[in-house]
């Protein structure tokens, strides 16, 4: 009879801060971790990796400002607002030093939060982190059909228009299909993550999220960074490229630990279960213990 790995208890919060009110979980206990999310990740969805990381550390996962239970910034989303939401929200927890982790867009955020708070953070972890716009592996008519939709989406009434069609229980199969299409995300993430039901609010700061990622060359003028880095990616990342992100992952760390992964995919297809990481991510958990 084999012994069952329970999941940290977790809790959740509120906590208002000089430009958002951020909604966040808390699980586990150990050296604290702040998990910087990716776009539109809410908390129900990327519990189980909070609390797979909580077996290890006091791990905290939040939804950015305008996404699930955060409050929007009262300026348009930039990037470079979330070191100092990092910043306020690890002061008020009363947190001199800690962890910092990142995944796919969550990686960019949480190397400007390490540009801006270095001096505090004692170890890095990104996995499958988007820092390049050249990494990305769409198709030229992809990018061109995403940028379009950007564009698009800035214009407030368009942006309404847009809403408004998303919404329409009769065009979830054929949008969720052609969204897939062009995104090349597996059709099961995209119902899973209620892709087409977004508020109004949270489409806007996608929408400007979406545009930063195709603007985006990470390059930190001081680097290498002097801080532990655990870089962890699929070779067979079916919407980034490997190589490339690797490379850039290297120029800028001193101390690179790297582990491989074979899977065919950017992120599961199915939520992720705390057992299911466990079973993939457990030995990577233990190297960067």
């Amino acid at each position: 009879m084999t012994n069952t790995i329970r999941p940290p208890q977790a809790t959740f919060g509120d906590m208002t801060l000089p430009n958002t009110r951020l909604h966040y979980v808390k699980a586990g206990t150990g050296p604290p971790l702040i998990i910087v999310p990716a776009t539109v990740s809410l908390i129900r969805q990327w519990l189980p990796l909070t609390q797979f990381m909580g077996q290890r550390f006091t791990s905290y996962f939040f939804e950015l400002p305008g996404h699930g239970g955060s409050t929007p910034y009262p300026e348009k989303f930039e990037s470079r607002f979330v070191p100092e939401t990092v910043e306020a929200f690890v002061n008020i927890l009363g947190y001199d030093k800690f962890h910092l982790m990142g995944f796919s867009f969550g990686g960019l955020l949480a190397l400007r939060t390490l540009e801006h708070l270095q001096d505090r953070i004692e170890k890095v972890i990104l996995l499958s982190p988007c820092v390049s716009k050249h990494a990305l592996k769409w198709s030229t008519p992809r990018q061109w059909a995403f940028k379009a939709s950007i564009k698009a989406m800035k214009n407030r009434r368009l942006l309404q228009g847009i809403h408004y069609v998303m919404n329409a229980p009769r065009l979830e199969g054929p949008l969720i299909y052609a969204l897939s299409k062009v995104s090349k995300v597996d059709r099961r993430i995209l119902k899973n993550k209620n892709a087409l039901r977004m508020p109004l609010s949270t489409l806007d700061v996608f929408a400007y999220t979406l545009d930063e990622i195709f603007q985006m060359e990470y390059q930190y003028a001081d680097a290498p960074f002097n801080i532990p880095c655990y870089f962890g990616m699929s070779v067979n990342d079916d919407i980034l490229k490997y190589e490339l992100t690797e490379q850039i992952v290297k120029r800028h760390f001193q101390q690179l630990t790297i582990q491989k992964f074979t899977h065919p995919y950017h992120q599961p297809p199915e939520p992720p279960t705390f057992e299911w990481l466990n079973r993939e991510f457990g030995q990577f958990l233990k190297v960067i213990e």
